[in-house]
């Protein structure tokens, strides 16, 4: 079936922009909490609060590893640090997430993944917010804790010791590549709203074919993942497009400034704050594809593709989405 498809220009990004009313308050104006970092990583999760700050969040809180907390601090004073607790087992990710809950609810949208890291410990996380959890193995801990022993008993999905409070979420890097290792990992999905992010590495893993398949036909691509799930999917590569599986949204720009570590964590950031602002997930997406895309371009201007890092981008960002809402 064809399908109309949309750019996302100025004059749309202009329709959607948030704005904030007299008398706002930061919780308000919509928190954004972040499930995301490890010891290795504490750059990815530093780069996404900054984008979420400055993408308009009224309140961002991390829930990171203790021993990212004074690293991340320094990067991102504005935002609120929850340590995660110490995390060994199934029922230690549970603890976990009940220490998150109230900071959770008071937030309206997540940010899960960038920079998290991919071992047992982070796996056995993951699943029990996914309601899949109960069955893990020993190994290295990213998030600074250990998985000891399985469990024989899975997490029910909708078990409300271990569920996170309902909102829509920013599914990033590595809790892609988590997703893709489930089985029918769509399904996981369920009654959430999501916007999922992924490059065509990660969209390839996630419809288990080549990358060459999806970068062949990116939209399509896209639209079958968006279609499968039910979400919104963001798929990074060239004119990016978002994709709800009927909508079908492509960037006007490609800058290939882009090309460079950390801008994904950037966008994921931002689509975090424009959900917490009460964006419809396919608006937030494409707002935060817009400015970021032209925020390269501002940076790239001065430094050239070549000189374009992931940490010139926030403050572009806002200068950008200043620049919307005067016009």
């Amino acid at each position: 079936m064809a399908r109309t498809v949309e750019t996302i220009d100025q004059k749309m990004a202009k329709s959607v922009l948030p704005r904030r009313t007299e008398g706002a308050h930061k919780w308000g104006v919509g928190g954004v909490f972040f499930i995301a970092g490890a010891p290795q990583y504490a750059g990815a999760v530093a780069l996404s609060a900054r984008a979420a700050g400055r993408s308009g969040a009224g309140i961002v809180t991390l829930a990171v590893p203790r021993q990212l907390m004074g690293i991340v601090q320094t990067i991102v004073p504005e935002a609120t640090m929850l340590p995660i607790a110490d995390t060994d087992t199934v029922a230690g990710a549970r603890r976990a997430i009940e220490s998150m809950t109230e900071r959770a609810e008071r937030s309206r949208a997540y940010v899960i993944g960038p920079g998290l890291g991919d071992d047992d410990s982070v796996k056995t996380l993951l699943a029990t917010i996914f309601g899949v959890a109960g069955q893990t193995a020993s190994g290295n801990a990213s998030l600074g804790f250990a998985v000891r022993q399985p469990e024989s008993q899975p997490v029910r999905s909708g078990d409300s010791a271990t569920e996170l409070p309902d909102h829509p979420m920013v599914l990033d890097a590595d809790a892609l590549n988590w997703l893709a290792g489930q089985d029918d990992w769509p399904a996981l999905l369920g009654r959430r709203t999501a916007v999922l992010t992924p490059h065509p590495g990660e969209l390839a893993r996630l419809l288990d074919r080549p990358v060459e398949a999806i970068t062949d036909d990116p939209v399509a691509s896209a639209v079958e993942a968006a279609t499968r799930t039910k979400q919104v999917v963001v798929l990074k590569h060239g004119h990016t497009v978002v994709t709800d599986g009927e909508r079908v949204l492509v960037a006007e720009r490609a800058p290939t400034a882009l090309a460079t570590a950390g801008s994904g964590d950037v966008l994921a950031g931002s689509i975090g704050a424009f959900l917490a602002q009460g964006l419809p997930p396919i608006d937030a997406a494409a707002l935060a594809v817009y400015a970021g895309s032209a925020a390269a371009d501002r940076i790239a201007e001065r430094f050239g593709d070549l000189g374009v890092v992931a940490s010139d981008l926030p403050d572009a960002i806002a200068e950008i989405l200043a620049e919307l809402g005067r016009g």
